[in-house]
């Protein structure tokens, strides 16, 4: 059949007593990742940065009855996430199945943005995932099996207004999840690109945001509460990946809007591309500047 043979997923039962690591596993997202993957009967490895929402996820994951060990580390650094590794790889040997869900946001047109949290969101949202990557993939294409999960965002596939450092980021992760998928492939490990669009997370409490003007606070603060609002239950979004690592599935779509912003940019690529011109426009048209405060 030839090296690249087609593949019908893994099976139902395959995550069953599999060790799986899921970074910012506090809340949100990476929490519900989390806890569906226990309920399928993975061991989990949680890494977050804030030690009391992993002590909550803990215990949800210890109450559904499997094993949990709660690390503390900041991905971005590449001594930590070694350290990480080592100490893993000590107390439990092996990683089976590695979610690289710890992401920020940075809003605002690129000549406002300072330097430093444009590095910063670098660390976090592509570093802190090829770190995981380069540390864990090694044991599962020795064992012949594993999947690995990059959380990306609809940003990873359209372009947004006032996203330019996020969506650096995870256009940066789609196309290293692409890669990674087809030097994997052979080695019998998977790998899914997992693509939210709305989610009711909180990143956006922890996103730096620099307005241009008084109109682009208030567009950028809509955004925020249509996220806390209408996002996808992260439980709900949580199953779907699942599914797809189950299904040894690359690409993870979540939502309507994300659908339809894909396929809008797939067909009309110009036509998108010139709609957030016209909105980014919109957006910075007023006579006052913005000072913040």
């Amino acid at each position: 059949m030839g090296l690249l043979k087609r593949r019908g997923g893994k099976g139902p039962d395959w995550l069953k007593g599999k060790v799986a690591l899921v970074t910012g596993a506090a809340s949100g997202l990476g929490r519900g990742i989390a806890i569906a993957l226990a309920r399928e009967g993975c061991d989990l490895v949680l890494v977050d940065v804030d030690e009391e929402g992993m002590r909550e996820t803990a215990s949800l994951i210890e109450g559904a009855g499997r094993s949990c060990l709660a690390k503390k580390a900041d991905v971005s650094s590449r001594a930590q996430m070694e350290r990480l590794a080592e100490e893993v790889h000590s107390e439990w040997g092996r990683v089976d199945v590695l979610v690289n869900n710890a992401g920020v946001g940075v809003g605002g047109e690129l000549v406002n943005l300072p330097i430093d949290d444009i590095e910063w969101i670098t660390g976090v949202n592509l570093m802190g995932e090829i770190y995981g990557t380069r540390l864990f993939l090694p044991g599962m294409l020795e064992r012949g099996e594993g999947h690995v999960v990059n959380v990306g965002s609809l940003s990873s596939l359209v372009v947004l207004p006032f996203h330019i450092a996020y969506t650096t980021t995870k256009f940066g992760l789609a196309g290293f999840s692409e890669a990674l998928w087809a030097e994997c492939r052979r080695h019998g490990v998977g790998v899914t690109l997992v693509c939210p669009g709305a989610v009711s997370t909180n990143i956006a409490a922890g996103t730096r945001t620099y307005p241009g003007c008084e109109r682009q606070k208030k567009m950028v603060e809509k955004f925020e509460r249509m996220l806390e609002e209408k996002g996808m239950d992260p439980q709900d979004a949580a199953r779907k990946v699942v599914e797809a690592i189950i299904a040894d599935r690359f690409l993870v779509i979540l939502g309507r809007e994300a659908y339809l912003l894909y396929y809008m940019r797939r067909l009309f690529p110009g036509l998108l591309r010139r709609l957030v011109a016209v909105l980014t426009a919109y957006a910075s048209k007023t006579s006052r500047r913005y000072r913040g405060g």
